[in-house]
């Protein structure tokens, strides 16, 4: 996932409006009557489960395209939805990497509750990059990345809020989707003509999605199990889902989660969300590590993204805000 960092200086202000106006209502408040908070009852999310479905996955190997580890955890997350009670959509397709190669690709979509109208649905990567391209050490380059951050951990929340799913109805019907070759764009030791090498998966579901009731929006989940995480607001969220972002960074400040979810901007970057907004219009966010100032994690694309480096209060911390995101619908 190369998620291109641009500079940009634009949408400030586009919160601050929003505040604005709860700050005037505030003050006229003897005018005001709010109706008091609907009362909802949000699951546990387990972290251990959830860390459990992440060694999982890293148990197989590297997930890269057209190899055994691929093809063998393809099977498992199929399995795991299945056995959480969603309808299972395998989509297949064959996708050319930027270097011409032929990728046996495949996503990974549960259906729950399919009879509901209202919908939201959830997206995270599976696969793992060929390459461990940011390494420190050059002679690591070739060698592929086990992903454990950076695919796995989103994949592994989505695991345990499925199996909170099952136990527990929501109001909304519920999509998630585990999307394929997001991890083999051009490598940084290599040059390519080839346009949008990265995020294959997320430009072959989105130009076939499987929906026939539209979601009423979305939200990615990438790098969601690192220590010490920044999420910030990126340009293509900002841009394309202002009214989701507010919605899901509200829910993390109220569980006090607030510091890492910084109501500030983070850049514009290019990840599965920039290909589903622009194919789909479903208005989908991004919820990634990534800060200006420090960039990706330091295992990002290293031989280091393993299951040592993953802190567990990470992944409750972003499970637990899309639980609550979920069950407040």
């Amino acid at each position: 996932m190369y998620k291109t960092i641009i500079s940009f200086f634009v949408l400030a202000g586009l919160f601050a409006c929003n505040s604005n106006r709860n700050n005037q209502a505030a003050n006229n408040g003897k005018n005001v009557s709010e109706a008091p908070e609907k009362e909802v009852y949000i699951p546990a999310f387990n972290r251990d489960s959830a860390f459990s479905f992440l060694k999982k996955q890293c148990d197989f190997g590297p997930r890269v395209p057209n190899t055994a580890a691929h093809k063998a955890t393809a099977g498992y997350l199929a399995g795991e939805l299945k056995r959480f009670g969603a309808r299972v959509i395998e989509q297949d397709a064959n996708l050319i990497a930027y270097n011409g190669t032929v990728l046996k690709a495949k996503n990974i979509i549960g259906v729950f509750y399919p009879e509901k109208t209202d919908r939201v649905i959830f997206f995270a990567h599976w696969d793992s990059r060929p390459f461990a391209d940011n390494d420190a050490n050059p002679a690591n380059h070739r060698q592929p990345v086990m992903g454990a951050n950076d695919g796995a951990s989103g994949v592994a929340v989505l695991l345990e809020i499925a199996r909170q799913l099952q136990q527990h109805e929501p109001e909304t019907g519920i999509d998630i989707v585990f999307l394929d070759a997001e991890d083999y764009g051009t490598p940084s030791f290599e040059s390519s003509n080839k346009q949008d090498t990265w995020c294959l998966g997320a430009q072959y579901w989105g130009r076939n999605p499987h929906y026939t009731i539209k979601p009423e929006y979305g939200i990615l989940l990438d790098m969601v199990g690192g220590r010490n995480p920044v999420f910030k607001m990126d340009e293509v969220s900002l841009r394309m889902a202002p009214d989701v972002l507010s919605k899901v960074w509200a829910a993390a400040s109220g569980l006090g989660y607030g510091d890492f979810f910084q109501n500030k901007q983070g850049g514009a970057i290019t990840d599965d969300h920039l290909y589903i907004n622009a194919l789909t219009g479903i208005p989908t966010i991004d919820i990634i590590d990534f800060s200006n100032e420090r960039g990706f994690p330091e295992t990002w694309h290293t031989v280091n993204d393993t299951p040592e480096n993953i802190d567990l209060h990470t992944l409750e911390m972003v499970g637990k805000t899309v639980m609550k995101v979920i069950y407040s619908e």
